[in-house]
């Protein structure tokens, strides 16, 4: 019976022995003691001290374990082993020999659980790689029960949640009751989820509030199927807001675009009609014209070629500066100079309407820009000044230096502007066709010019303005 007993010892994979109280080994099976031998260079055999030749801090620590099972109490632990030939882990367990109610050793058990542990810590090292992967996306992530409780949440989802919603979410918080009630945000959410818990795949673009910026947020609902059942709902939810602005930014330039060529298109068919009709008359056979009729005729068509020649030039120099084809020429001038220059060509009109022209610029002011965008804003802000100024108006020109920058200003006595017509007056979107004091064409791009040369010379420009009392363009050079 003992011999059966010690081939069934030998037999077990696991690591078997017992010792006395004075931990003396009593029995041993054939794999412990080769263990023994391989770990500290002895075979333990029944007879010998249970911890002969094993060096510290080893030996203390097992000593304690021992001692332990020894005062009744059963010991189990896992434990760790850098012994090349030996188990890396093994669980071990210590139970209490007892003979007439005395403990008088302890018989022992060594498992080797290295392959259970192994793939325990690939589970852990693959859960921790999945969480760092979920927690390092910008994008949202979160789960939910068929019961609408939260089982994962990155921090993405929490922290954009409390900016957009104002709550903060955990795991097992229900996240339809987080949801407020207001404009049926909470019954569309549980919607979401209902659908998705029927098994459907789907996605929903959603705008958020973000401290008064609007947010575009893909979100996407994915069933979670355990054995053919949805059990919940994996979710995601990705920014794009740059996407879409630029989206509806190119939607919006677009219909700007269609709209100011509509303008365009309409105010040049107006004195294109007028040249047309003109040079008929002065063509026609039979047609006898005094002189001084042949003159008025004269002056309306070269009136007329100029409103062209100048939509078509402001026109062109628009078209170059959207495709960044305008090229800068920084170069130092006189800004006295520069005004007088840019407003020659426009006095006849000014002067053909009786409106005083007055420049106040100190002689010796010199200014640092691209000459030729700085001559267009001039002469463009003068000309709108004209068609805008009734006859016997006023129109000031001056420039100072103040805090680091050339401050221009081109001011009249005209009819104003409303704050409304103020506010979309450098916007592409609301470009509109207004005609002057005396049916003066202009198309409004004139402006949209002056815009972009100002900012192609890094300054700022605005407009104030009274109806009926008259209208100041400023805008500014870097000093």
């Amino acid at each position: 019976m003992e011999k059966e007993l010690l081939d069934q010892i030998n037999h077990s994979e696991d690591r078997l022995w017992s010792y006395d109280r004075d931990l003396i080994c009593t029995v041993v099976n054939r794999n412990m003691s080769e263990d023994f031998k391989t770990a500290f260079g002895y075979a333990l055999k029944p007879g010998d001290y249970i911890l002969e030749n094993v060096p510290e801090p080893l030996n203390s620590m097992w000593v304690e374990r021992y001692e332990l099972a020894l005062q009744g109490e059963k010991v189990e632990f896992e434990d760790q082993f850098d012994i090349r030939g030996v188990s890396s882990y093994v669980k071990v367990v210590l139970v209490p020999i007892i003979e007439d109610e005395r403990v008088v050793g302890a018989a022992c058990t060594s498992r080797d659980i290295t392959e259970r542990r192994l793939a325990e810590l690939k589970v852990i090292q693959n859960e921790a790689y999945l969480i760092a992967q979920i927690e390092n996306t910008s994008d949202a992530i979160w789960s939910v029960d068929r019961n609408y409780n939260l089982l994962t949440i990155n921090t993405a989802m929490t922290v954009g949640y409390e900016q957009a919603i104002g709550v903060r979410l955990s795991v097992g918080d229900n996240i339809v009751e987080s949801t407020p009630e207001g404009q049926g945000v909470k019954k569309m959410w549980k919607g979401w989820y209902d659908r998705a818990l029927r098994g459907e795949h789907f996605k929903e673009l959603q705008t958020f509030d973000y401290g008064g910026e609007t947010a575009y947020v893909e979100l996407s609902f994915n069933p979670i199927r355990i054995a053919s059942e949805v059990a919940g709902v994996a979710c995601f939810g990705k920014s794009i807001t740059e996407l879409k602005s630029s989206e509806l930014a190119l939607k919006k330039s677009l219909e700007s675009k269609d709209r100011f060529f509509s303008i365009v298109a309409h105010d040049l068919r107006g004195p294109i009609g007028n040249i047309r009709e003109l040079i008929k008359i002065l063509s026609a056979k039979g047609m006898k014209l005094s002189a001084s009729q042949e003159q008025e005729l004269i002056k309306h068509l070269r009136s007329a070629s100029e409103n062209v020649y100048e939509l078509l030039d402001n026109l062109l120099s628009w078209a170059m500066s959207q495709q960044k084809m305008v090229a800068v020429d920084q170069k130092e001038m006189v800004v006295l100079e520069v005004a007088e220059d840019s407003i020659k060509n426009y006095r006849p009109s000014a002067e053909s309407k009786m409106i005083a022209t007055q420049i106040d610029i100190a002689p010796d002011l010199m200014v640092t820009a691209d000459q030729r965008s700085l001559q267009s804003t001039i002469s463009n802000l003068y000309n709108n000044a004209i068609k805008f100024t009734d006859e016997l108006g006023t129109i000031k020109i001056t420039a100072v230096r103040q805090e680091g920058e050339i401050l221009f200003q081109i001011k009249d006595t005209g009819v104003g502007m409303s704050p409304e017509t103020m506010e979309g007056l450098f916007d592409e979107s609301t470009i509109s066709s207004l005609p002057g004091t005396k049916k003066e064409l202009g198309t409004g791009l004139g402006l949209l010019l002056c815009q972009e040369f100002v900012k192609l010379n890094k300054g700022r420009i605005w407009v104030k303005s009274i109806e009926g009392k008259g209208s100041s363009f400023f805008f500014t050079i870097p000093d």
